[in-house]
């Protein structure tokens, strides 16, 4: 007979580390790509690590006569910075009575029902990590109302492809905090016209933000409390791990704005321009393009022809061997925003890792109190930092083709 304390035990040794970082990859094959840092070793209220601001300029010079004089002495400008760990939790609940119907089935099919859920847990966190990096500013929030209801349950978004049937949100205005509709219920989504439909009557303005119900503390402006993304983290204003790009400009990233046009070859090679010249970066080999599948087919349209010509071809067929940029690798995903699109040096962005996704020893299998029901927790605690901000760029507000 299986028990709770026997069935913990069989859930810690069948979901070992490295089991789920292997299923969580299945759902993350972006922010999978980072390399997880051997340096990051938080102390205090965070982890904490040197930017180099600026190099000594000023100890070197040439003397066209000997006067002996040595030039201005200098040195090289560095500035600490201060990364926030995240936490991020996924539970997952079995009733009395699911225990009971799988049980006369047998203690395998118990067993069975019960790695199934654990399993779609690992791949449902992973996904939110791959959303979080590609989308996420660090406040969670997932996207935006586009237009104000009056007492609807449908309600117009910037962009619905990440919001997930089930999900329970709350909505949040900039300046005031909380609205007072919510939380609510995700009943069904439609991408192509880029609305939700919800469990309850709403009440919203335009530019009001969508999140996950009890992420937030509800405050205005929201806080800081997911790990950093890309918009965070590739950008050329703002604060970043408590230092401000303004006054370091060496953490501004290359940020070129399309202002609404259509993307084109000129505009990447542009941004690769711009970051081969004002990085002095000496080789590609760690850069890859990231962008939406709509970004991507864009350039297949306005790439293919020109190869073709250019290579004196004439496969008309609808074969598509174009996954990179002049050698360099693009990353497509359903998570990436629509009109943007990255171009940037994975080595320089590490995830720092206290503890990856695993179940909690300690709660693992605790019957919840009050309930006929028993909860298995999984955690892990990181943030994604940015090592060389600058070994980063993006082209934004593109022309977003028809979804």
């Amino acid at each position: 007979m299986i028990t709770t304390r026997t069935l913990g035990e069989m859930l810690l040794r069948r979901y070992v580390t490295d089991f789920i970082t292997e299923t969580q990859q299945l759902s993350s094959p972006v922010h999978s790509r980072l390399r997880e840092s051997n340096n990051f070793v938080p102390t205090g209220d965070g982890a904490y690590f040197a930017i180099r601001i600026s190099g000594n300029e000023s100890g070197g010079g040439w003397r066209a006569k000997d006067d002996q004089q040595l030039p201005v002495p200098s040195n090289e400008a560095i500035k600490q910075a201060r990364v926030d760990v995240k936490k991020f939790y996924h539970t997952v609940s079995i009733s009395g009575l699911a225990e009971a119907v799988s049980m006369r089935g047998g203690e395998d099919a118990f067993a069975s029902g019960l790695t199934d859920a654990i399993n779609l847990a690992v791949v449902r966190a992973g996904a939110i990590f791959e959303e979080t990096f590609l989308r996420g500013d660090g406040t969670g929030r997932i996207t935006n109302v586009s237009a104000a209801v009056t007492g609807a349950t449908t309600i117009t978004v910037d962009d619905a492809r990440t919001i997930r049937t089930g999900t329970n949100v709350v909505f949040l205005d900039n300046t005031t905090g909380l609205r007072a509709d919510g939380p609510v219920q995700v009943l069904s989504v439609d991408v192509p016209q880029s609305t939700i439909t919800v469990s309850s009557p709403v009440t919203l303005s335009g530019g009001e933000g969508v999140y996950r119900a009890g992420e937030q503390s509800e405050a205005a402006p929201p806080e800081e409390v997911t790990a950093l993304g890309l918009p965070a983290l590739v950008n050329d204003k703002g604060m970043i791990y408590n230092v401000s790009r303004t006054t370091f400009p060496i953490l501004q990233s290359k940020v070129i704005d399309a202002g609404g046009n259509s993307l084109d070859e000129a505009m990447l090679r542009r941004l690769r321009r711009r970051l081969m010249i004002e990085t002095a970066v000496s080789s590609l080999d760690d850069f890859v393009m990231i962008s939406n599948h709509e970004q991507f087919d864009r350039y297949t349209e306005i790439a293919l022809p020109f190869r073709r010509f250019n290579d004196l071809t004439l496969e008309l067929g609808a074969r598509q061997d174009m996954t990179s940029f002049e050698g360099r690798p693009w990353l497509v995903t359903w998570a990436a925003i629509p009109d943007e699109v990255y171009f940037l040096n994975l080595a320089a962005i590490e995830r720092g890792v206290v503890r990856p996704l695993s179940i909690d020893e300690k709660v693992n299998m605790a019957w919840i109190p009050g309930q006929d029901a028993y909860l298995v927790l999984l955690k892990t605690y990181f943030e994604n930092v940015g090592r060389y901000l600058n070994q980063s760029g993006k082209i934004t507000n593109l022309s977003k083709p028809t979804y």
